[in-house]
């Protein structure tokens, strides 16, 4: 169990900077038990037909794998969500009196896999605002820049800025025409940050990158509004496998009226949209209490 004064350390970096690391929070033991469900639900055929979405995001070869809400049928995968320490984490770097699970994203690239996660933010994906949202990036494999780690752009969650949804794949792919051309404040090159995102992807030089190499059983926190990507995995040999939980906490609130990734779910067999109107607490079902401060109302 990671203890306090570990978590205090690493909110104190997640607050200032956007984005920190915290070592060894799962057991290798545990380490090893999601890797196998990661190997199972990546094996064609395994899924049901059901809304949880695994595809290959690849365009140029090898293999990106992405799942979303694998854990609503994975009984290792609810374990990592209900029974790990992670929720505690989560409250306790969010300063939130509850949490509440949103969702996890398996994210998988094999060797060989040359397609880069390109710069982005995490809120603009999702029917959610609030300052109290929170990602853990779990290692199940050790994770370098050789075979595509993520790497943050320090302290942009503070840039009071909101870019738009980028492509992950062709299916969804803006060109850089369309991505030169979304809206900007006129005043954001004089305060030292990006017209756009592509100018991070074009003048890497303009910025300061937070990147660490990670072992399994790490996991990498990351504010929703921080910028981050990843390179494709170059290695010839190394795995890397991540899952992404993504964390709820006080203020968090419901807010569909932009696109979003759980709109893509819609029509899926046993997914719904929860009844939820803008503004609302997302005390429903799909996003289940996993941990309450001591003497905080469920």
């Amino acid at each position: 169990m990671i203890d306090d004064a570990a978590i205090a350390k690493a909110r104190e970096e997640y607050e200032r900077d956007g984005a920190t690391v915290m070592r060894q929070v799962l057991s290798p033991e545990q380490v090893e038990v999601l890797g196998r469900a990661v190997d199972h639900i990546m094996q064609p055929g395994s899924a049901e037909p059901d809304f949880v979405n695994g595809e290959n995001l690849s365009n140029e070869g090898g293999r990106f794998f992405n799942s979303n809400f694998a854990y609503r049928r994975n009984a290792d995968l609810q374990d990592l969500v209900f029974r790990s320490d992670l929720g505690r984490i989560a409250g306790e770097m969010m300063q939130s009196s509850q949490v509440r699970f949103f969702y996890d994203q398996i994210l998988v690239k094999e060797p060989g896999t040359a397609d880069r996660t390109p710069w982005h933010q995490d809120l603009p994906y999702y029917p959610i605002d609030g300052e109290h949202v929170i990602s853990f990036w779990v290692a199940l494999d050790r994770a370098t820049p050789e075979n595509g780690v993520v790497t943050y752009v320090k302290g942009s969650h503070r840039w009071n800025r909101f870019f738009s949804m980028q492509a992950f794949s062709d299916k969804y792919r803006e060109s850089s025409e369309r991505e030169r051309s979304l809206p900007v404040y006129d005043d954001a090159e004089a305060r030292g940050q990006p017209r756009n995102l592509a100018d991070i992807r074009d003048h890497p030089e303009n910025y300061e990158f937070l990147s660490w190499s990670v072992e399994p059983g790490d996991i990498l926190v990351h504010h929703p509004l921080t910028i981050h990507g990843s390179s494709g995995n170059s290695s010839t040999g190394m795995r890397r496998r991540a899952i992404a939980t993504r964390w709820l906490g006080d203020d968090a609130r419901w807010n569909d009226t932009r696109p979003n990734f759980m709109r893509a779910l819609k029509g899926r067999k046993g997914f719904e949209m929860p009844p939820l109107e803008l503004g609302d607490k997302l005390d429903v079902p799909l996003f289940p209490l996993v941990w309450s401060r001591e003497g905080a109302s469920a």
